[in-house]
């Protein structure tokens, strides 16, 4: 490496970029296992080497080790511990968070027995015969589903891909969730299925809702946090722009015998027509489309048309949740941008609360692309 840019990787910095890199000695292939050495030539770590990549290596370790199905069955195994620890009262969770848990470029995520996996780097590619047995062993699934559909992967030089690894994936995987069953569809649905991040958000929802209180659920995807609130006896409504979203969010409330109600509709026509109702809570969970820093102004000003919009419809006092879950879009931003559309509306707004991911999606503090979802709580005055 370029002297000096050795110390952000003892730190425990995953990724190497371009410029740092001085000379790439012999010819390592695309997707190789190579070893990253210091300025002074000494051994800094062992990584994934893809010249074609923003981040030609990303390091999996700075002990000189064997990179072997037991390599990857004790960081499995240290990722289970973890989540066995926080991920309480359910059964679907992320195991493996890529540079979270010291495995660049492989995210795993449990529905039951069912597991679905994203492999977001050409040497984790080639590395799947290595990793795989060892999840096997470690995990004992009934199945495993390759999810890699991400657009991401072009820039290793992988196309999107899907596939059963193991097993028979099932289309929809039964899980249950703070008492609540849910069909998550691993195979077709928004991220893996589910959106497992929010879990402690729905049940912070859940603690504060009173009954009787009215709460709208903008992309409400499969209606998760409308059932949490319709369970703790509000009158709810959940509006997706997905057909499919909007039955499967019906069903689940069927499933589960709660009163719900779900519309389809674009978030921003529906909140921008004339309204009667008013409601105590607002939810704003819009889709990720910042995935790079050239992206950040379309999210921001998404998140400041839908402020903007759900504030005349919020009963003063009431609880407006923003979420923003892509890291390009920091938390000073969320916070800046709802509060420029309360500015705009000439509305108080206060700020009650923030969270973030649960700790089955760990942010590394050395690693603050890691942190990537966060959640404002507002109160209108």
């Amino acid at each position: 490496m370029q002297g000096g840019r050795d110390k952000k990787i003892r730190h425990f910095y995953p990724w190497v970029q371009r410029g740092e890199i001085a000379s790439v000695q012999g010819n390592p292939t695309p997707g190789a296992l190579i070893h990253l050495l210091d300025s002074g030539g000494e051994f800094l770590g062992i990584g994934l080497y893809n010249p074609q990549s923003r981040f030609p290596v990303r390091v999996l370790t700075l002990q000189d080790e064997l990179i072997d199905s037991a390599f990857f069955a004790s960081r499995f195994r240290n990722a289970l511990a973890i989540r066995e620890r926080w991920a309480r009262d359910t059964n679907a969770y992320r195991l493996l968070f890529s540079e979270a848990d010291q495995v660049s470029g492989l995210i795993i995520d449990r529905y039951d027995r069912h597991l679905t996996v994203q492999v977001r780097a050409l040497g984790m590619e080639r590395l799947k015969p290595v990793w795989l047995p060892a999840l096997l062993e470690t995990l004992d699934p009934l199945s495993v589903w390759e999810r890699s559909d991400m657009e991401g992967r072009r820039e290793e030089g992988l196309p999107p891909h899907t596939e059963a690894l193991f097993g028979d994936p099932p289309e929809d995987a039964p899980i249950i969730e703070s008492g609540l069953q849910f069909l998550a569809p691993t195979r077709s649905g928004l991220k893996t299925g589910f959106y497992l991040d929010q879990r402690e958000n729905r049940r912070l929802l859940a603690a504060q809702v009173l009954p009787g209180e009215t709460v709208l659920d903008m992309f409400c995807y499969t209606g998760a946090f409308a059932l949490y609130a319709a369970r703790a006896g509000a009158n709810v409504l959940g509006v997706d722009i997905v057909p499919d979203h909007v039955e499967r969010a019906a069903a689940h409330a069927g499933m589960n015998g709660l009163e719900a109600q779900f519309e389809y509709a674009n978030a921003f026509e529906w909140l921008a027509e004339p309204r009667d109702t008013l409601y105590d809570w607002i939810l704003l969970d819009p889709p990720a489309i910042a995935k790079e820093r050239k992206q950040r102004d379309s999210l921001k000003w998404a998140v400041w048309k839908l402020a903007y919009l759900s504030l005349p419809v919020l009963k003063p006092g009431g609880r407006l949740v923003v979420s923003a879950c892509s890291y390009q879009f920091p938390l000073n931003e969320l916070i800046e941008t709802v509060r420029m559309a309360a500015s705009d509306r000439e509305t108080l707004l206060y700020l009650d609360q923030v969270t973030f991911q649960p700790p089955d999606h760990p942010a590394l503090t050395q690693f603050p692309e890691s942190l990537y979802l966060k959640t404002g709580w507002f109160r209108k005055g």
